[in-house]
């Protein structure tokens, strides 16, 4: 759970049971439940999610963040690449892109575009940012810090914590505002 958002980012299969859309695609998460598991954990990795967002924010699908460790797992790499269970795979881990992006402030735009680099996925949605609420853009911000906080040694992690509270303690009130 995003600490003081009362948000929960993380993407889970009863995600999929509360989505209108995603409900179609719950029964594939109990067929192949060690896929989907590893999808679901792949997802919630705070390096990938900031991958979904850096691939959006230079004009790809977000998928194209992650396509690359979904095609090389070996699970889930065998269920998008078999000839029975590719396509709708493939539909559902676009679905939980979709899911997941919603938990990370992102609304789908309709719209889709190449995913590039990938050699199983060809096409997938893009995502613009859903500015309609504060609690959006507190989410967007506690996973981009949730990404500073899994970079590093943990002395690394203390400077660079210090560091932006150096920054914030004087840049605020240069801006007016209390600390």
């Amino acid at each position: 759970m995003a600490s003081g958002t009362g948000l929960r980012r993380e993407l889970c299969a009863a995600d999929f049971a509360a989505d209108a859309h995603g409900v179609k695609y719950h029964g594939e998460l109990s067929r192949h439940p060690e896929a989907y598991l590893r999808l679901l954990s792949l997802l919630n990795d705070p390096a990938n999610e900031q991958r979904l967002i850096d691939a959006e924010m230079h004009g790809l699908p977000a998928l194209c963040g992650v396509a690359r460790f979904i095609e090389a797992d070996p699970i889930i790499g065998a269920l998008i690449s078999s000839d029975e269970t590719a396509v709708r795979a493939r539909q559902t881990i676009g679905v939980a892109v979709k899911l997941k992006m919603a938990k990370l402030g992102w609304r789908g735009t309709g719209r889709k575009g190449v995913v590039k680099g990938a050699r199983l996925f060809s096409k997938a949605e893009h995502f613009a940012l859903d500015d309609s609420s504060y609690a959006d853009a507190s989410s967007r911000a506690l996973a981009a810090l949730d990404a500073v906080a899994a970079i590093g040694s943990d002395e690394e992690r203390e400077e660079t914590a210090r560091m932006l509270m150096e920054a914030l303690a004087d840049s605020r009130p240069a801006e007016g505002r209390r600390f």
